[in-house]
């Protein structure tokens, strides 16, 4: 009798494994000296994915709202549109309650098979702004793979691959997320570490893409609520028969942690996937290089990120 090889993610009973956020997401847009100016809002909304749930969301909004989704990515997002600001500070407030949950996978060459459909993929395997897909990266990501042909074992040589040569230093980052400043200067951000993941699996075939979110440092010792700014970022890559798998390189990079290719630290919650988008409605602006927190235009003139804080607790 033959034996069935289990490839699927094993989820973790609730409780075994798990962590919940208590987080408050807030923002503010200032008033404009003149009150016949425009404002439009758009806002991340944090997705179920398969390592988080959202158990609880309430929005505290002074102006009229609606919640969309944009097309190509599916990312939520909450949309406001005030005609004529007002002359008071206008605060938007979202409150979560959100559990990460492990999943626990199989990491078995022999689960995957090759990519049957490319075109299924299609948005996760080109090119994008700043993320380069062409023959310097392909000949790279060749010769980082060698003989290999299974795509989680070339996933896994790109991972040490990036996890061996790169830096992490916040202070000498591209502040855009830049595979040729990867390449050239071997430092950078999250952004740019994963930039070079992204861009050497792309090289190969296999799909791969940006998640951004937060992690959330614990608080220090007599302290309930932290804030935190910023963002952080990793990737995923598609194994067939394995599905979407996490890749955390920058953490690799900065702490040491080589055990996080295919797996997250619980801290990690994803507020958005992808680069390059397009709002919903569309932004009168270029589209966002990423949707890590809110953006705003003011007669269809993006405004600059203003007064945004989230603060969290664990429970």
């Amino acid at each position: 009798m033959s034996t069935v090889l289990e490839c699927k993610p094993q989820r973790v009973a609730i409780g075994q494994n798990s962590s919940r956020y208590e987080i408050v997401d807030s923002y503010n847009v200032r008033p404009s000296s003149n009150r016949d100016r425009s404002v439009k809002l758009w806002y991340p909304i944090i997705p179920d994915t398969q390592y988080q749930r959202v158990l609880d969301i309430s929005v505290s909004a002074p102006w009229p709202w609606t919640v969309r989704r944009e097309p190509e990515y599916g990312n939520l997002m909450l949309h406001a549109h005030m005609g004529a600001l007002e002359d008071v500070e206008a605060t938007f407030q979202i409150r979560y309650l959100v559990e990460r949950t492990a999943i626990t996978h199989r990491l078995d060459p022999a689960c995957v098979r090759p990519l049957e459909s490319s075109a299924l993929f299609e948005p996760w395997l080109r090119a994008e702004q700043f993320v380069d897909v062409d023959d310097k990266t392909r000949k790279l990501a060749l010769e980082v793979v060698g003989a290999k042909t299974n795509m989680l074992d070339q996933a896994r040589l790109v991972y040490d691959y990036v996890v061996g040569t790169m830096t992490y230093d916040a202070a000498q980052q591209s502040w855009k997320g830049s595979t040729e400043h990867a390449l050239v200067c071997s430092v950078g951000n999250c952004n740019d570490i994963h930039a070079l993941f992204i861009s050497l699996c792309r090289s190969l075939g296999i799909p791969a893409r940006l998640i951004l979110g937060q992690a959330f440092e614990a608080p220090p010792p007599g302290h309930g609520v932290c804030e935190l700014c910023g963002y952080h970022c990793w990737a995923e890559f598609f194994a067939p028969r394995l599905g979407w798998l996490p890749v955390d390189a920058s953490c690799a990079c900065k702490y040491g942690k080589h055990q996080l290719f295919g797996d997250l630290e619980m801290n990690h919650v994803a507020w958005s996937i992808g680069r390059d988008i397009e709002l919903s409605p569309p932004q009168e602006g270029q589209p966002l290089l990423f949707f890590a927190g809110p953006y705003a235009e003011l007669d269809g003139l993006p405004l600059p990120p203003l007064d945004r804080h989230v603060r969290f607790n664990e429970i």
